[in-house]
């Protein structure tokens, strides 16, 4: 049975460890102290408009680096995974409005730079009716000079790189609303349940939600709320494995959707059954 109840800019310190590896929202690389601020640039621009943000870099190690600048489409799939696209290459895609001043900058041990992102909105008027994105990275690079007598080569070793999320919400991009859509086990994995939610509306919406268990004993039990943001028309599925110590019979499922004060809270609401683990041993 399922029921729809309606009553109801970043600064983080990251380590450089592994290579190749990706930080988001990440201010500094503490293991090299190296910094980039900040790391989302938010565009509210309407057509034939234009502004320019500012990216700051620094090196405070004992050595120079290098960085290379490139842009990026990208999406986030149903679980919240991020998907990498080539620039300018899905709907949704601002990058090709998007213009940095340097793809390649060069810094001596305590040194800094600002990098100039500049945006400009199409003159048409359908370029600024709904929200679009992008990402910048910025990424750190070695080079290694061989020494194979007369060949000698330089090849570019991937050390850090930073994720810069470009966003541009165009002024009469308003529209906020979350809907479930809704709750059923998850097909691969035993007792854990897949909550199906959607933003129908037209900007980025920060959302959390949560499953309450109602025994038919009235015992009630919550599980932690899972926080994860979503872009305009996208389908989150959020997993939530229920407790191993749950005690077998049927249960009341309730899964809700909380996307802040401006919205009512949205839920659906099913029955679900922990079963008895079945010893499947043959008996001898």
């Amino acid at each position: 049975m399922h029921g729809i109840l309606t009553h109801m800019k970043r600064n983080f310190h990251f380590s450089a460890i592994l290579l190749l590896l990706t930080v988001w929202f990440a201010a500094s690389v503490n293991a090299q102290n190296l910094g980039v601020y900040p790391t989302t640039l938010d565009f509210r621009l309407t057509s034939g408009q234009s502004e320019a943000q500012i990216i700051n870099l620094s090196n405070g190690s004992a050595n120079k680096v290098q960085f290379r600048i490139y842009l990026n489409d990208w999406v986030r799939d149903s679980a919240g995974g991020h998907i990498y696209y080539e620039p300018a290459s899905i709907e949704r895609s601002c990058a090709r409005w998007l213009t940095i001043d340097k793809n390649f900058i060069e810094l001596q041990p305590g040194e800094s730079t600002q990098l100039t992102v500049q945006m400009l909105v199409p003159s048409s008027p359908d370029a600024a009716t709904e929200m679009k994105w992008a990402m910048l990275f910025i990424e750190t690079v070695e080079e290694n000079t061989s020494r194979n007598d007369k060949n000698a080569q330089a090849t570019v070793k991937n050390l850090i790189r930073v994720g810069v999320h470009v966003y541009q919400t165009p002024p009469n991009a308003t529209e906020k609303g979350i809907k479930v859509l809704d709750l059923k086990p998850n097909p691969e994995i035993a007792n854990t349940y897949d909550l199906y939610c959607k933003n129908t509306g037209d900007v980025m919406i920060e959302c959390k939600a949560y499953l309450e268990l109602a025994a038919a004993t009235g015992e009630q039990t919550k599980l932690d709320f899972i926080e994860f943001p979503m872009f305009p028309d996208q389908v989150r599925v959020v997993t939530f494995e229920l407790p191993k110590n749950l005690p077998v019979g049927k249960y009341n499922a309730l899964g809700i959707l909380d996307a802040g004060e401006d919205l009512s809270l949205e839920a659906v609401e099913s029955t679900i059954e922990i079963k008895p683990v079945v010893d499947n041993t043959d008996k001898q």
